[in-house]
């Protein structure tokens, strides 16, 4: 119900607003179809890029998001409970109602052993997990653009995630990771395989070009972007 009032009252006053700005072509995308605004600014979220950093993989792969259905956490599981030498570490947060409940102990009642749900961290262990990882999973449907992938490529780290939504505007497929179509979980376990060979030939092969790809998504190039807005 509330959603549905919130629609409303979107339609309602969105004719008012002098200006629109969304956080991606995606959400752009979005408010031309059902709110009927052409005239919408994209500027992307801000990333504090500088705090991610690299160390030597201890060989997991991470994954960090709210366990929601929508974030399709299952793909990764199923994936990595064929992939018996692998291990999977996913930080998710979950809402407290017994909707979001059910699905939480879902996941954690069906993971294999290999992987690991960690339900919450702090910013500190996070930015370690992001720096030791293998490199990053995420299978979340239609994201609005997906922070959690330049925080990766910020750390240096490949990502694998679906060719959809905001993924396809920062992750560059091939060049700091693989973006997979109609993603499931046997394409997952073939884009893990090949990211695995790359990074065993040459463990370095990803960290110069994911860093420099999220430098585009820093805090300072959104400051710069809102100014340059409000200025207008």
């Amino acid at each position: 119900l509330c959603v549905l009032y919130n629609r409303y009252l979107n339609k309602k006053y969105i004719k008012h607003a002098q200006k629109l700005i969304c956080n991606s072509e995606n959400t752009k995308n979005r408010v031309k179809k059902y709110l009927k605004r052409t005239d919408v600014i994209v500027i992307n979220p801000p990333i504090k890029t500088d705090q991610y950093y690299n160390s030597k993989s201890k060989g997991y792969w991470l994954s960090v998001n709210r366990l929601f259905k929508n974030k399709r956490v299952d793909i990764q599981i199923e994936a990595f409970r064929k992939l018996k030498n692998e291990e999977l570490i996913i930080i998710g947060s979950y809402e407290k109602s017994n909707h979001f409940k059910k699905h939480f102990y879902y996941l954690l009642k069906n993971k294999p052993d290999n992987v690991e749900i960690k339900s919450w961290v702090d910013f500190k262990d996070l930015k370690k997990l992001y720096a030791e990882s293998k490199g990053f999973i995420t299978t979340a449907k239609d994201e609005d653009f997906g922070m959690t992938v330049v925080e990766a490529m910020a750390a240096g780290k490949p990502v694998i995630a679906p060719d959809e939504g905001g993924y396809k505007e920062s992750l560059i497929d091939g060049k700091t990771g693989i973006l997979i179509k109609d993603i499931n979980s046997d394409k997952l376990i073939e884009a893990i395989k090949e990211i695995n060979k790359k990074l065993k030939d040459n463990p370095n092969k990803y960290i110069k070009n994911c860093q420099k790809q999220a430098k585009k998504f820093d805090t300072k190039n959104f400051i710069k972007r809102i100014k340059e807005e409000i200025e207008k």
